[in-house]
């Protein structure tokens, strides 16, 4: 197949580790769903970083050199045949610095990377790279949770959403994805009822879900008609017993939001966020608040 410049892809930030075989997990899943091509790539540190403070010898970089060779050799050896990639070694003074170079470059619909190894009952931990894409990354995170990063198929997408701003950009990239792979869309606002009165969860119980179905019906009305889409909510008494309710299927992948300090179109996670990926189970999408598709091409 001949590559032109609309082809689509998604770059999978790799480690020799189980951080980074949970990412390319996760990228076969979605490339099996979408036809993209995954673009693997290892972050070599600059010369500057690796030779610092005389810790290496002086062909220590040549050293390192052949080394992320025989790694991008390994993360290409995990690579189906059915699924189109590419491997990339990118120099830069840090990875998620890297790994927003590159998909720059590309034109990447998203970046992918693997979480950090979980604890007990907590799925998802944010480490530095992780922490930094989620603060400045002007295109979808996408967070494989440790060992649960080989769903198959994506085959429902949901989106977890508060009654604020900056859910119109979340619920539109959902929309848009879900439409684009022809899965079902779930709208789930989550809601926190400790200290309230239960005709007061009631009250945000039915305005989060108005609010829901308001959003979508202004980008796919024709989802909701068809049964196709649903919003509901799901209370707790704080957020994370809202998330550890909601009941998920194989082939799930769930849509967050960043916070309102997410500006310029960049990606940026709240506190609430952060407790959210602690307890789901699923892969997490991290959408900016100018949110773009990620199963087609964004608009130019």
């Amino acid at each position: 197949m001949s590559e032109t410049a609309s082809t689509r892809r998604l770059v999978v930030g790799y480690i020799a580790t189980d951080r980074g075989r949970d990412a390319i997990a996760l990228g076969i899943s979605v490339a099996r769903s979408i036809d993209i091509e995954l673009v693997v790539t290892i972050v070599r540190p600059e010369a500057s970083t690796i030779l610092s403070g005389g810790a290496v010898p002086k062909d220590g970089a040549g050293i390192v050199e052949q080394q992320i060779d025989e790694w991008l050799e390994e993360a290409m050896a995990l690579i189906p045949d059915d699924v189109r990639a590419k491997g990339v070694i990118h120099i830069a003074s840090n990875e998620s610095k890297g790994l927003m170079e590159v998909a720059e470059s590309e034109g990447a619909l998203g970046i992918v990377i693997g979480a950090r190894a979980t604890t007990l009952m907590r799925q998802l931990r944010i480490g530095t790279v992780a922490s930094a894409l989620l603060h400045s990354s002007t295109v979808p995170v996408f967070l494989a949770p440790h060992g649960r990063s080989d769903i198959g198929p994506i085959s429902r997408v949901t989106a977890l959403y508060g009654a604020r701003p900056g859910a119109s950009s979340l619920i539109g990239a959902a929309v848009e994805t879900a439409y684009g792979l022809g899965v079902d869309l779930r709208l789930l606002s989550l809601i926190e009822n400790d200290g309230l009165f239960e005709d007061e969860v009631a009250e945000l119980t039915e305005f989060a879900e108005q609010y829901g179905g308001a959003v979508l019906a202004e980008h796919a009305s024709e989802m909701l008609a068809s049964g196709r889409a649903v919003v509901k909510s799901q209370a707790g008494a704080d957020i994370e017993e809202a998330a550890e309710n909601i009941d998920w299927q194989s082939g799930d992948v769930a849509f967050v939001g960043s916070s309102r300090l997410g500006r310029g179109g960049k990606v940026a996670i709240g506190a609430r966020a952060r407790r959210l990926l602690r307890v789901l189970p699923v892969p997490v999408v991290v959408v900016p608040r100018r949110a773009v598709s990620t199963s087609r091409p964004a608009a130019h």
